[in-house]
Parts: C-alpha cells; sequence; structure tokens
C-alpha cells in the first residue's frame, strides 16, 4: 500500500514538515534575539540610572551622608529639614532605581548571567546595610505600596540575615 503513493503524494507532506522545522528554528532563533536585546535595554537604562546618582553625589556631595558612616557626615552634620528631605529624596532614588532594576534582573542563581544580577543584588545589600536612611523607608507600612514585592521580600531577607549575624554566639 506504502509502494503505491506517487511522489507528489510524499512531496506535500515533506515540504510541510520541512517548513515546520525551519518556523521552529527560526522562532527559536527570534525568542533568543529578542531576550537579548531586552537584556542590553535593561542594562543601558540601569547605567543610566547609575549616572544619574552619580550626577547627584557630584552636584551634592553632602549627600553621601546617606551612608551612615561616612567622613562627609562627620564634617558637615546637615540636619536641616530641607537637607533630611533631600537625602530621603536621594534614598527613594535608590530604591526606585533597585525597584525597577532587581525585578527585571535575571535570576542571579542562572549560569553566565550570574555575575551581572548578583552586582545589582550585592550593591542593594551594600546599600540597605550602610543606610538608616534607606532601611527607614523600607520599613514604613506604605513600603508595600511604593516599591514591588521582590525588592520588599530580599530585603526581608536581608533583614533577618542581618539580625542573625547581630545577635551574640
Amino acid at each position: 500500500m506504502i509502494l503505491d503513493l506517487d511522489l507528489k503524494d510524499i512531496i506535500g507532506p515533506l515540504i510541510s514538515a520541512v517548513a515546520a522545522g525551519f518556523s521552529i528554528f527560526f522562532a527559536g532563533r527570534a525568542f533568543r534575539h529578542t531576550r537579548k536585546t531586552a537584556d542590553r535595554s535593561l542594562t543601558l537604562e540601569a547605567q543610566k540610572m547609575l549616572f544619574e546618582v552619580d550626577k547627584q553625589l557630584i552636584s551634592e556631595p553632602k549627600l553621601w551622608s546617606i551612608y551612615d558612616v561616612h567622613p562627609i557626615v562627620t564634617a558637615t552634620q546637615d540636619k536641616s529639614p530641607e537637607f533630611q528631605a533631600k537625602l530621603e529624596a536621594f534614598a527613594y532614588l535608590h530604591l526606585n532605581m533597585f525597584d525597577v532594576v532587581i525585578l527585571e534582573a535575571l535570576d542571579p542563581a542562572i549560569g553566565a548571567e550570574q555575575r551581572r544580577s548578583r552586582v545589582w543584588l550585592d550593591y542593594f545589600y551594600d546599600t540597605v546595610a550602610r543606610s538608616s536612611v534607606t532601611r527607614g523607608i523600607l520599613e514604613r507600612p506604605d513600603s508595600v505600596q511604593l516599591f514591588n514585592p521582590v525588592l520588599l521580600k530580599l530585603y526581608k531577607q536581608w533583614k533577618k540575615k542581618a539580625q542573625g549575624k547581630a545577635k551574640p554566639s
């Protein structure tokens, strides 16, 4: 029965199968390309945000006092309400940057992308460890409406770990 098939009966399904194979191959390539483009866009946006943080620090060096232990803190001791509001706004700038980047960054445990997303997590952990202003914002009840759950979860994990280290052995 199979031997009774004409060449035209075989060519049609064969061409369809080859076309489907090509479609799957090119769809996979398009998916990888789109993912690379999205990752590159995220990297560029994150760098723009870092440049904004840098510009703020250059234009107002007292903003380094966002970190609890920094030489500028003891040198300036600016407790004016205006500067404290500026300092809080600078902390929000950091948190909003982390909010965007960490939510979109790849899982730090995944292969070749590990280093890039790990750097952002380390930067976030360093900031919350050294900045009581930043921690204060994250501790506020309204923080659940202002920041994504991923960022808040990371902060809670950091806090739990930090409290464990603070306890006497």
